[in-house]
């Protein structure tokens, strides 16, 4: 039996493939898969699966998911114990991974071995970069030792593509398969300057230099407007010589149209303002350029120059930009999990990603329930609008963010909205309006929504923050 997290959750079996359809369901298999072959207490799990609020019996309702489980193995197995997969011990649970595996653990053990053997490194990788499906314990609830999992995994994909990259690229030019994935995965992580680094040099040896330099252009611009850095001196370097070779090609393409009896250009070759634009921006000036003339002041109607190509600068920077500011992992204490996890002598080791989520200099405080504070009472089925006022206290500009709907995740019926919705821009020292439209269930309950700050692949930008909720109760009649 094989259970599946690098992408949906699933479980394998002699060819068959099952996936738990409720989301406490998937939770309460993710919390064990989060810690292998462990036992994991049934306070644990009843907290990480009702962070909000427990049930009345904690003990049974645990019993319950696991009860499910094991249905779920006994259906794809045949057998009265499901494989004896799922282990049952005085106060907790455990998964028997003497009688099971995970996808996880097999690439784990690839990247092993292929730093055991350096002559079989290249096909090891590629075969455990070949296991996954998307992102880890992709819909799986998330809970802090999952997003601990999700993030370790991430980092040593991460680092897996990196070390693959570098024996592809060390062995001639790259296929066409390696630039697509150093592309998709550079985009997913844009801050990690080594990544960016790899897939600089993959386009520049496929002949594609003009692309590896908007790469560098599209990572500089970011850096300076969220961090405030300049990229890495490497990457840097590599910039100096995909321009010196471009100007060098450049140079030798002209030179081999011209006349050997004349420094005339000949019928045809192309001459200074006929040469292609995108070599001509990108190659370095061979000497001093000639005085720029004075222009003529601007008539009614015209923008300002400096004005038009600041913005024409940013337009151009935002529509480069395929994602916004986004982190491999989270800034999860690794000793939250081993807090509460029964045998567990040792808290996960997480291995961050470059740039770590809280970002540096990042911070947002709420100011107010600008509409529906807590406890307000609304009509069966009525449609309202929630508002916070949430004010930028940090340093760092707020792009690409939404607050994501985290709980409940399953159960009663409750107040109905969208999933995510966008925050608007915010500069530093900002405030904004974000607002959320809701529909109230046509029976009378409590309606408590858990929302986060997140980016586009639902990564919390703060996860040290509880996030901010809407509590409202829905009642027959006001």
């Amino acid at each position: 039996m094989e259970f599946r997290v690098l992408g949906p959750l699933e479980i394998m079996h002699n060819g068959r493939t099952v996936a738990p359809s409720a989301a406490k369901d998937r939770a309460f298999l993710g919390e064990l898969l989060a810690h292998p072959g462990r036992f994991v207490s049934t306070d644990h799990l009843a907290d990480a699966l009702w962070p909000d609020r427990l049930p009345a019996d904690p003990a049974n309702a645990v019993q319950v998911r696991a009860s499910r489980l094991r249905a779920t193995l006994r259906s794809l197995t045949g057998q009265e114990d499901g494989g004896g997969v799922l282990r049952t011990q005085s106060g907790g649970y455990a998964l028997d991974l003497d009688r099971s595996a995970t996808d996880l653990a097999c690439f784990e053990a690839a990247v092993r071995q292929a730093e055991d053997r350096p002559a079989a490194a290249s096909a090891l990788l590629a075969d455990g970069l070949a296991l996954w499906r998307g992102t880890p314990f992709a819909d799986v609830p998330s809970t802090p030792c999952v997003r601990v999992q999700a993030a370790r995994s991430e980092e040593l994909r991460l680092s897996a593509v990196e070390a693959y990259a570098d024996l592809c690229l060390g062995a001639g030019p790259p296929p066409a398969s390696l630039v697509a994935d150093l592309a998709e995965q550079a985009a997913r992580s844009p801050l990690r300057e080594p990544l960016q680094h790899r897939l600089m040099r993959a386009l520049h040896m496929s002949g594609r230099p003009a692309e590896a330099l908007a790469v560098y252009d599209v990572l500089r611009t970011t850096l300076a407007e969220e961090l405030g850095t300049d990229p890495h001196p490497d990457l840097r370097r590599l910039h100096q010589e995909i321009l010196a070779a471009v100007s060098t090609a450049s140079a030798a393409s002209a030179a081999s149209t011209a006349s050997p009896a004349s420094t005339a250009p000949a019928a045809g070759a192309p001459s200074a303002s006929t040469a292609p634009a995108e070599l001509a921006d990108l190659a370095p000036a061979a000497a001093p350029a000639a005085p720029r003339a004075v222009s003529p002041p601007p008539v009614d109607g015209d923008q300002d120059e400096p004005e038009a190509e600041e913005a024409g600068r940013q337009d151009r920077g935002l529509s480069r930009r395929t994602l916004a500011l986004a982190a491999a992992g989270l800034a999860v204490a690794a000793g939250v999990c081993g807090a509460v996890v029964a045998r567990l002598s040792e808290p996960p080791v997480v291995v961050m990603p470059d740039v770590q989520r809280p970002i540096p200099g990042d911070s947002s405080r709420l100011d107010a329930d600008v509409t529906y504070p807590d406890g307000t009472k609304v009509r069966e089925g009525a449609r309202f609008e929630k508002v916070w006022q949430l004010t930028n206290d940090g340093i760092v500009f707020w792009h690409g963010r939404y607050l994501d709907r985290q709980l409940p995740w399953d159960g009663d019926d409750v107040c109905h909205s969208p999933r995510r919705v966008r925050i608007p821009d915010t500069r530093p020292g900002e405030s904004v309006l974000v607002r959320v439209p809701v529909v109230a269930p046509d029976v009378r309950v409590r309606c408590k929504v858990f929302w986060k700050m997140v980016d586009d692949r639902g990564i919390p930008y703060l996860p040290q923050l509880r996030g901010i909720f809407f509590d409202v109760q829905v009642v027959p009649d006001l």
